[in-house]
């Protein structure tokens, strides 16, 4: 599926050639000084604009910060520490207020709630390693 070509289509190819190589014998390479110079000169660019867009977008936000606080109507009091309510989970009845002692509080059902008891802890010697250390309530009395 060649075309054939036509004769003003062969003295086209021809001229570009001899442009292609003309323009090849008489290009040389940019000397290394230049290139580094443009190098150097593209990079203040890039860190420039970025200061630039840093410090546009921090003053529009404090712009923008600034608006919504510029918005406030009233001004708002200080803040007051929360008064003590009583736990939903558990209502008080007037019969479990009169019968609390020091000991023990009474759950709900009348049962006397056990005292509290000690939390086993970790306990090491001076010169024990992680790997020796023995919980209190696990030792042998």
């Amino acid at each position: 599926m060649t075309e054939s070509q036509s004769p003003a289509d062969d003295s086209l190819a021809v001229a570009l050639k001899r442009a292609a190589e003309s323009g090849g014998r008489r290009a040389s390479p940019v000397p290394c000084g230049q290139v580094a110079v443009r190098g150097a000169r593209r990079r203040r660019r890039t860190y420039a604009v970025a200061a630039a867009l840093a410090v546009c977008l921090v003053s529009g936000g404090a712009a923008l910060a600034a608006a919504q606080l510029g918005k406030g109507g009233a001004p708002v009091g200080p803040a007051v520490p929360p008064s003590p309510t009583k736990s939903a989970s558990l209502p008080e009845s007037s019969s479990s207020r009169t019968d609390r002692t020091p000991s023990g509080d009474r759950s709900p059902s009348g049962h006397r709630s056990p005292p509290p008891t000690a939390t086993p802890t970790l306990t090491a010697t001076p010169t024990a390693s992680p790997s020796t250390v023995v919980s209190s309530a696990s030792k042998p009395s």
